[in-house]
């Protein structure tokens, strides 16, 4: 008889330790726990100066040696937003002293706006993640880059789920894991991704907050948060994403605030007051976006003037079965980037979603909400809300001919690979939302759902994943070499069976264990990123360019050669470009007679030819010119020339080869031509 009473006396002091507040909310252990934990984490990985980047890719260019400082997993080319573009940027920075116009490129390039790059400008204020550049080494303060804003998104979703569910601390911890690990987020792995997301939890737990404590420290510090996260997020101007986050979060607020049992405030009008001082952070949050715009106006506008990405706006209806299969196709992507995305989409990015349960607990949600109908209860708003969000979503996917509509509602500045976002977010949302729910019912005495609610959730789950298995079986590629993925969809099939019948923690388990294993190899554990500034060739570059200072051109097929003068902070023609910068582009051309080929967000990258620049566009993202050393562009601005082969050009002359690993390099210098 001991046993029982012992394991009672655990249970009583645990569910002690777990009783929430008077308010409904989470206590102090329940709630800071987790977060101190997570904190404790992220000062060990910073210290330690893990990232995840990719850019050890670099090391087998320029190294003959394995990479001491890959510790796991492989670094992925596809990955080349993080790696060649926004990492090589913020090595650029630190290279030039944190400036806030780089150099770079000829003319300068304003390092405020876009690749989240630090400088020493008053907005780094309110860029939390970039303040480590300022203080720390370079491979400590890029594992603040790195990680900074994805825990920031882990406490928030944490933050909302035990704000809702007080007496499930792990639960919500697991909960929280799951959605951090999925494939979509790990595959567009950047601060541009977590910060939306981060804010909109926030701003959901905020709200939930306000409605139900009269305490004066949570109604300071929340909106402060709320208020100060959304600068970030703005400042990231990565609408795409800002957009979708956005649009879960007004979704749940205003469901939240209709809802008559979410707060024993009565009355819509005082509801809104007591949010008065969200709304009072939201416009300090806009004044400081505000001042931002105002101040930086003109690279603003050069940027959204450019002929790509331009004003991208996205159709209603696009979507067809495929785009649908791969939506729900995240317990089979564990090898997504060794397929390289095939058969969900063109590139593992862009086939990257989540593990969506949440969408399959509709079912339940529906059951629940027609119960509360029928017999004339109070409607539950909140779910509402994300089921009428989750069906426009949809319908922007799949169903064409309601662009207008689309349009004033801004879905269309999301094309649809981003705009699962959202739907990732409302699976989420439904999720805790259907805890909630089964928690009240249990405490009120109430039976649990008809059997037929979890057995047909569930199989419209399997259905589906049976479904994308016969559709990926057909290619028979590596995402379904052995055995784990069967486990693996299983698993997740299983997961919808624990959410809607019990238990809850098993299934927050499963869910968190599927999202691991299908997402947590997408990028490598490193240390530090790679700084080419170590290398021989860099260091012989700048050796030759104190000696005469000049503008480098590096022309030849490697991308390599970009990369490594945009690491070098030396000024150069090379390089990723948010926007043309004026005095580059009259430099190549005057007349502007390229204009199109060149007022666009791309590559500039070089080959070797005869005659003017010319330049050209390979895809939408690439400016392709020709380098011709006896032309008069490079004769008037370009002193030296960076290239993987020997350049046959009268107006060259070799001054350098060097050895660089498995890779060689020839350093020229433009010479004049012979009359």
């Amino acid at each position: 008889m001991r046993a029982p009473t012992v394991i009672s006396t655990w249970q009583r002091r645990f569910a002690d330790a777990m009783e929430p507040t008077t308010e409904g909310l989470p206590n102090r252990r329940t709630l800071m726990v987790p977060l101190v934990a997570l904190l404790v984490v992220f000062i060990a990985l910073v210290a330690a100066g893990i990232t995840g980047s990719s850019s050890g890719i670099l090391n087998q260019s320029v190294n003959s040696a394995a990479d001491p400082n890959l510790l796991a997993g492989e670094p992925r080319n596809i990955r080349s937003d993080e790696w060649s573009v926004q990492t090589s940027w913020v090595i650029s920075q630190v290279e030039q002293g944190l400036p806030v116009v780089n150099e770079n490129f000829p003319g300068g390039m304003d390092s405020t706006v876009q690749n989240d790059l630090p400088s020493g400008d008053w907005s780094m204020a309110f860029r939390p993640h970039l303040l480590g550049f300022s203080v720390l080494p370079l491979d400590n303060a890029m594992a603040v880059r790195w990680w900074l804003p994805a825990f920031a998104m882990l406490a928030a979703v944490y933050l909302f789920a035990i704000t809702l569910l007080p007496r499930r601390p792990l639960t919500s911890v697991l909960l929280s894991v799951g959605f951090f690990f999925a494939p979509f987020f790990q595959w567009w792995y950047l601060p541009i991704t977590f910060w939306p997301v981060a804010w909109a939890f926030l701003l959901m737990a905020a709200v939930v907050w306000l409605l139900r404590t009269r305490r004066l420290l949570p109604r300071i510090m929340l909106p402060l948060l709320v208020g100060y996260t959304a600068v970030p997020v703005g400042m990231g101007v990565y609408v795409p994403f800002i957009i979708p986050a956005t649009l879960v979060a007004l979704a749940f607020c205003i469901g939240f605030v209709v809802t008559r049992s979410s707060s024993s405030i009565s009355g819509i009008g005082s509801r809104l007051r007591s949010l008065w001082p969200i709304f009072v952070a939201g416009a300090g949050a806009a004044g400081v976006l505000g001042l931002w715009v105002a101040t930086r106006w003109g690279t603003i506008q050069g940027f959204t003037s450019t002929v790509y990405p331009g004003e991208r706006l996205q159709s209603t209806g696009v979507a067809g079965p495929k785009e649908l299969l791969s939506l729900f196709s995240g317990p089979f992507t564990r090898w997504l980037g060794e397929a390289e995305g095939v058969p969900f989409g063109m590139n593992a990015s862009e086939a990257s979603t989540f593990i969506l349960a949440g969408v399959f607990l509709a079912l339940p949600i529906l059951w629940l909400i027609v119960g509360q109908i029928r017999r004339k209860l109070p409607l539950d708003w909140a779910s509402a809300s994300m089921l009428i969000l989750l069906v426009l979503i949809a319908a922007f996917m799949f169903v064409p001919g309601w662009d207008a509509i689309a349009h004033l509602l801004l879905l269309d500045r999301s094309p649809v690979s981003r705009i699962r976002l959202a739907v990732g977010m409302i699976a989420m949302v439904l999720t805790v939302l259907l805890i909630v729910r089964l928690d009240e019912r249990r405490r009120a005495g109430e039976r649990r759902l008809p059997l037929w609610v979890p057995v047909s959730t569930t199989g419209l789950a399997a259905a589906t994943t049976a479904a994308i298995a016969w559709y990926v079986l057909r290619y028979d590629n590596i995402l379904t070499a052995g055995t784990l993925w069967i486990g693996i969809v299983l698993l997740s099939v299983a997961t919808v069976w624990w959410f809607v019948r019990g238990p809850v923690a098993v299934g927050a388990a499963a869910f968190a264990l599927v999202s691991l294993l299908v997402g947590g190899n997408a990028n490598p554990v490193y240390v530090g990123v790679y700084d080419l500034n170590g290398t021989t060739l860099v260091k012989t570059m700048k050796e030759i360019d104190a000696a005469r200072p000049g503008a480098w051109v590096g022309a030849g097929n490697s991308g390599l050669l970009g990369v490594t003068l945009v690491q070098s902070g030396l000024t150069s023609f090379n390089g990723v470009q948010s926007f043309p910068p004026t005095k580059m582009w009259r430099m190549i051309d005057p007349n502007r007679a390229s204009e199109n080929a060149w007022n666009r967000l791309g590559n500039v990258s070089w080959g070797v030819g005869e005659g003017p620049p010319s330049p050209f566009n390979p895809t939408d993202d690439q400016i392709r010119l020709t380098f011709d050393s006896c032309n008069s562009f490079a004769q008037e601005h370009v002193s030296y020339v960076l290239s993987e082969f020997l350049i046959e050009q009268p107006c060259v002359q070799l001054m350098r080869t060097v050895h660089q690993g498995p890779s060689t390099f020839y350093i020229f210098e433009v010479v004049p031509g012979s009359d």
